[in-house]
């Protein structure tokens, strides 16, 4: 169990690697690719951590953002993830209140992913989202991503405090 406790949190660290380049990057199309890659790696991970609910989200999760970084993410498709992301998550959850965690999150990006636009709002919603993972991987013991996801939602915070702040001068200065 240790061992894949230990692998479990090596590649949820260079999954970790990725959502940090999705704060960096400046365009929808980038940010979601990098979530692409991150949500396959998590998937893995949650596998070693004995998560189901948290692979099925996640593998959905991958496949979404996949799909809306290739602009081809309609009201329909956020229809068929949402159903997909809460049956599946909860017929996989063995964990109780507990596996339903990355469900209520990946409902909430789903969501999210549709109606949101701008690159302000997206940083937003990962930031709600990140909230609720952090919590949930301390307590599946996936402290590398509990950790990264914490130091990255800082980051996440401070480009939104920017992005914020940038918005601001420039109202002010019509």
């Amino acid at each position: 169990m240790g061992v894949r406790i230990i692998i479990g949190n090596i590649i949820s660290l260079v999954a970790a690697l990725f959502l940090a380049a999705s704060c960096l990057v400046k365009n929808k199309r980038g940010i979601f690719l990098c979530q692409f890659m991150e949500c396959v790696l998590l998937a893995i991970s949650s596998v070693l951590f004995g998560s189901l609910a948290g692979t099925t989200t996640l593998l959905l999760s991958a496949v979404r953002n996949l799909i809306v970084a290739r602009e081809r993410y309609t009201k329909q498709m956020m229809y068929i993830f949402l159903v997909l992301t809460i049956v599946a998550g909860i017929l996989a959850n063995s964990r109780g209140l507990l596996g339903l965690m990355p469900v209520i999150a990946t409902v909430e990006y789903t969501i999210c992913c549709y109606y949101i636009t701008g690159i302000k709002a997206i940083r937003c919603s990962i930031f709600v989202n990140m909230a609720i993972w952090i919590v949930y991987s301390f307590l599946i013991l996936d402290f590398s991503t509990a950790i990264s996801d914490s130091i990255i939602l800082i980051v996440d915070l401070a480009a939104i405090v920017k992005m914020h702040h940038s918005e601001k001068a420039l109202l002010s200065e019509e």
